[in-house]
């Protein structure tokens, strides 16, 4: 089970984007002002920043669920998987009322991807010399 619970994270990150994205243009506004009653930003910055955040989780989660089925080169089979996930999804909106797809936003979905990554073999990187040096 341990094996495979980032695939689990990673279907469900997968699910959860295509839910915002299901929604139609007064529902995503509807979801955007929640948060807004939390961060001081303009709703054209919030849902941005929800592109960015919530593709820096499944960079992540697909990361994680490569490494974990010993995939070579995880981290670029995850941000691969990312940007094709993120093509899909713009795509996807396409079909949803009121909602149209945009590339700045499969750009933002890979910076927050590609921002995770990074990050992660950064960390790890650290932690296998921290691991050496003892």
């Amino acid at each position: 089970m341990k094996k495979h619970i980032f695939t689990i994270f990673t279907i469900c990150n997968m699910l959860l984007i295509f839910y915002f994205s299901s929604q139609n243009a007064e529902q995503s506004t509807q979801t955007s002002a929640w948060f807004l009653q939390f961060l001081p930003f303009s709703m054209h910055i919030v849902r941005k920043l929800a592109h960015f955040t919530i593709y820096a989780m499944l960079g992540f989660n697909t990361f994680y669920m490569h490494k974990n089925y010993g995939v070579k080169h995880s981290a670029l089979y995850a941000l691969v998987t990312c940007i094709l996930y993120a093509c899909s999804d713009e795509w996807h909106q396409s079909f949803v009322s009121g909602r149209s797809p945009q590339i700045t936003d499969i750009c933002i979905d890979t910076c927050g991807a590609l921002s995770s990554l990074i990050l992660l073999n950064i960390g790890l990187i650290r932690w296998k010399s921290s691991q050496k040096a003892l």
